[in-house]
């Protein structure tokens, strides 16, 4: 009887979360292969995720689809724009930012008949998606700077691998994409009305802008922590190889953008910068600060319960899977 008792209660002990954890499969959602979501992809094409033993159901290429999944909380970890991550979290969906994406990764560009700021007064301005983050840097930062507000413009919807053709037509006189097609109106004939390093004004907010990031869904984190310790070390390893070896970078870039021309990829990609792991407090409780005052969420949240960095404690440094301490 002893050693039936034994028995079972090894095979309890193996069911529980602590071991149970060793054959989930991580549901990973994010979307197109472009530079805020290159992360996963980079680590599919390079191996990252088998190499710290990760099992992982990757869902990637459908930024809507992805979007939709973590509206609803069907994920494990996900890539998505901050302010919807944070209009979640107030929504009630237990997600938190556990890392950055690139940096500022956009310009304004603008018809070449457009001499200044002041031009763009009663102008159409071409935007990607409403109340995004580009949308509210746009309407409460970017704006204000040059002595216009959201009223004295046009703010229009144009889908951004039609900014070039709606910049050269005249349909707007300006437009915010992200990389690379903002480099691709360039090459058409637009003209650069505001640079990517220059998007924040630092005298007033001390960050860059940073649009996306990788977000953990809060079970998965509670009942698999060291599988989410692994999963943010993988993006946290991607975002090392696109800071430091720009040649693999632009490979993986090329390798999931087979259609796209190589060389906007090229000239696009020191547009996006790679320096943060995490986004500064004061741009998260910049974007909280905007999007309260445009009602989008209707309670305020903290920079501490959206975020959650510690699972970055430890990294050891590209690789992180053969730098880490082994057991």
């Amino acid at each position: 009887m002893r050693a039936v008792a034994l028995v079972v209660a090894f095979l309890v002990v193996l069911a529980s979360p602590a071991f149970a954890h060793e054959n989930h499969v991580v549901k990973l959602v994010a979307g197109s292969p472009g530079y805020d979501h290159i992360q996963p992809f980079m680590a599919e094409r390079l191996g990252f995720w088998e190499k710290y033993g990760l099992k992982v159901e990757f869902i990637g290429g459908n930024y809507i689809r992805s979007n939709n999944m973590m509206s609803i909380g069907d994920f494990d970890a996900g890539y998505n724009q901050m302010a919807n991550a944070i209009r979640y979290h107030a929504a009630g969906i237990p997600n938190v930012i556990v890392g950055s994406s690139s940096a500022n990764c956009a310009i304004v560009v603008a018809h070449p008949n457009v001499k200044s700021w002041a031009d763009l007064k009663g102008k159409r301005i071409g935007m990607v998606t409403k109340f995004d983050v580009q949308w509210l840097t746009m309407t409460e930062h970017i704006l204000p700077r040059f002595g216009l507000t959201e009223k004295d413009v046009q703010l229009a919807l144009v889908p951004v691998p039609e900014v070039a053709t709606a910049i050269v037509t005249g349909d707007v006189a300006a437009a915010f994409p992200f990389e690379p097609f903002g480099t691709n109106a360039l090459q058409k004939g637009a003209k650069l009305l505001l640079a990517a390093k220059d998007i924040v004004d630092k005298s007033k907010i001390q960050s860059d802008m940073l649009r996306n990031g990788l977000v953990l869904h809060q079970k998965f984190v509670r009942e698999h922590p060291d599988l989410a310790r692994k999963v943010v070390w993988a993006h946290m390893d991607a975002v090392e190889v696109m800071r430091r070896d720009r040649k693999v970078g632009v490979e993986v870039l090329k390798h999931y953008n087979p259609k796209m021309d190589p060389r906007l990829i090229e000239e696009s990609y020191d547009n996006c910068g790679w320096q943060y792991q995490r986004p500064p407090k004061v741009w998260i409780d910049t974007l909280v600060g905007w999007m309260r005052k445009n009602d989008i969420i209707q309670k305020a949240v903290t920079y501490e319960q959206v975020t959650d960095f510690s699972l970055q404690e430890g990294y050891p440094g590209y690789p992180g899977w053969e730098k880490a301490p082994k057991k």
